[in-house]
C-alpha cells in the first residue's frame, strides 16, 4: 500500500510540474457571450451574414468601419453531432472552432458540450507583455486596424487574449488536431491496454488509464513520437524508467517502464529518433511500453493523434 500511495503522489507531482492551466477562458476574456445559437432562429442567418461581410471587408482591404462588431455566441452540441456538422452549421472553418474552444481532436465534440462561436472567422492569440499589436498584425499578415477594431482597443492597452480576424492556425496546430502530428513510438508490439477507465491489472480496482500500453519484447527500440525537448529522464515511481518530451504548443509525450534510457534531460530530439529501449521497470505485470500524450496536463487518447 505504501508503494501504491507513493506512486500516485509522484504521478500527481509530475502533472503539476508539466503545466498550470489558465483559469479564465479565452472567449470570455475577449468579449462576453451575448446569445445562444440555435438552428431554429435567425441567429444562424445573421452569423453567416457577418462571416461573409468580414471576409469581404478584410480580403478587399475596405474601410475598417465596414467590419461587423465581434459577437460570441454559445452553442450546445446536440446528440450525434460531429465536429464537421458544427463547421457546416456555422459556416466557420476548422481553425476558428478549434482555436476559440481549445479543442484537441474532433472526438472532443460530445452531446452537451458548450462551444463558443464567433461571428467571424479567425483565431485567438495570447499576447505577451512585450508584443506590440503591429508585430502581431505583421505575423498574421492582417492590417493592424482590423485587429484593433475587432478587439475594441482604442489605446495601446494590454489584453491577454485577442481575436485575429481571418487569422489561421499553423500547419502544425492543424495536424495536431487532425491526428497526423505524432508517429508511433514503436515499430513492433501489440496494444495490450487502452486509454480510459480500466480494471487495474495489479489491484483490480477500476481506475483511469492515462495512456496506452503496448506489449513488446524487452529492449525493443523506442522512438520519439515528435520533435521536442526532453524534460525528464530517469526513474519515477510506478512509471519505472521514464522519458518525458515536451513538444510545441504545450504537448507532452511520456514513455514509461523502459529498460534503458538513451537521452538525457535537455536533449533536443526529432520525430523517429531512438530515445530508449523498452523494458519492464516500475509497476507492471509484464514487458511493455506505457505511452501517453498530454495537452498541458490533460491526457489525450494517443490513438486519436498517432499517424
Amino acid at each position: 500500500m505504501q508503494f501504491v500511495k507513493k506512486y500516485y503522489l509522484l504521478h500527481l507531482f509530475i502533472l503539476l510540474c508539466l503545466i498550470v492551466a489558465p483559469l479564465e477562458s479565452a472567449p470570455a476574456a475577449i468579449i462576453p457571450v451575448i446569445n445562444d445559437l440555435s438552428r431554429s432562429n435567425d441567429t444562424i442567418t445573421l452569423l453567416r451574414k457577418d462571416i461573409r461581410k468580414t471576409l469581404y471587408t478584410i480580403k478587399s482591404n475596405r474601410s475598417v468601419e465596414e467590419l461587423p462588431e465581434l459577437v460570441m455566441y454559445k452553442y450546445i452540441v446536440k446528440k450525434n453531432e460531429t465536429f464537421w456538422d458544427i463547421v457546416s452549421i456555422t459556416n466557420l472553418d476548422l481553425d476558428t472552432i478549434v482555436s476559440v474552444n481549445s479543442l484537441s481532436a474532433p472526438s472532443d465534440i460530445k452531446k452537451g458540450l458548450i462551444l463558443y462561436i464567433p461571428n467571424m472567422r479567425g483565431i485567438i492569440h495570447e499576447k505577451s507583455q512585450n508584443e506590440s499589436y503591429d508585430t502581431i498584425a505583421m505575423s498574421y499578415r492582417i492590417p493592424v486596424q482590423y485587429i484593433l477594431k475587432v478587439n475594441r482597443i482604442v489605446t495601446n492597452e494590454h489584453k491577454q487574449y485577442i481575436f485575429i480576424p481571418c487569422g489561421t492556425l499553423s500547419d502544425l496546430d492543424r495536424s495536431l488536431f487532425l491526428g497526423t502530428a505524432f508517429v508511433s513510438p514503436l515499430t513492433v508490439g501489440k496494444l495490450s491496454s487502452y486509454f480510459g477507465v480500466r480494471k487495474d491489472p495489479i489491484d483490480h480496482a477500476h481506475k483511469f488509464h492515462a495512456g496506452v500500453d503496448i506489449a513488446c519484447p524487452i529492449n525493443s527500440p523506442v522512438y520519439a513520437s515528435r520533435d521536442g525537448v526532453v524534460v525528464f529522464s530517469g526513474l519515477l515511481g510506478g512509471y519505472g524508467n521514464l522519458v518525458v518530451i515536451k513538444h510545441s504548443r504545450d504537448y507532452f509525450t511520456l514513455y514509461g517502464h523502459l529498460n534503458k534510457i538513451l537521452v538525457q534531460k535537455g536533449a533536443i530530439v526529432t520525430a523517429g529518433q531512438l530515445i530508449a529501449k523498452s523494458g519492464n521497470t516500475g509497476r507492471t505485470t509484464g514487458p511493455h511500453l506505457h505511452f501517453e500524450i498530454r495537452k498541458n496536463s490533460k491526457p489525450i487518447n494517443p490513438l486519436l493523434l498517432l499517424r
